[in-house]
């Protein structure tokens, strides 16, 4: 079995893969030959009020690929003066997701590979197929609501499927609008 930690998946995984690889997933859903279980969220009190634990899992199989994976995550979230959600592992700033895949072949562990990477690929791949399919060949302007790491995956993938000229990026937070 493969242990994968985020500097690997930088090396061989771009947004150009990404897309290929979710766009063949959801080929093999509407072909009856994937399958998945959307998010769940399992919420646990915390002794301090303004925190609240959430352990998270999503999981498919596609046949294509012939592997199942299962992603999960630990998280403690924070809502800061009541606004936004804050989420981290230990402390803030750090985060602690692992995605284990297995052969749908033979039940075989393939791999277990840290998420911080690709599931911001996963998330901003999703986007710009959408883009890639429901935005006009000539589209060249894009608006995007937050300035953080989903925003520049969401960016490079839009950028992967569209000639872009103007970027406009909104952020709640003052600083990063100036």
């Amino acid at each position: 079995m493969l242990l994968i930690n985020n500097e690997v998946v930088a090396q061989i995984l771009n947004i150009k893969g990404c897309m290929e690889a979710l766009e063949t997933g959801y080929r093999d859903l509407i072909d009856e030959r994937a399958a998945y279980r959307g998010r769940y969220d399992f919420f646990v009190p915390n002794d301090e009020p303004k925190l609240m634990y959430r352990w998270g899992t999503m999981e498919g199989a596609s046949r294509s690929f012939e592997t199942f994976a299962i992603r999960m995550k630990s998280d403690m979230l924070e809502w800061p003066e009541g606004k936004t959600v804050e989420k981290y592992c230990i402390q803030p700033g750090t985060f602690c997701g692992v995605v284990m895949v297995f052969s749908t072949r033979n039940g075989e562990p393939l791999a277990i590979i840290n998420d911080g990477i690709i599931q911001h690929m996963r998330v901003g791949g999703c986007a710009g197929l959408g883009a890639k399919y429901l935005a006009r060949e000539d589209s060249c302007d894009v608006g995007i609501f937050g300035s953080g790491g989903m925003a520049r995956s969401y960016l490079e993938a839009f950028y992967e499927v569209r000639k872009l000229k103007h970027v406009r990026v909104y952020s709640s937070i003052k600083a990063y609008r100036d």
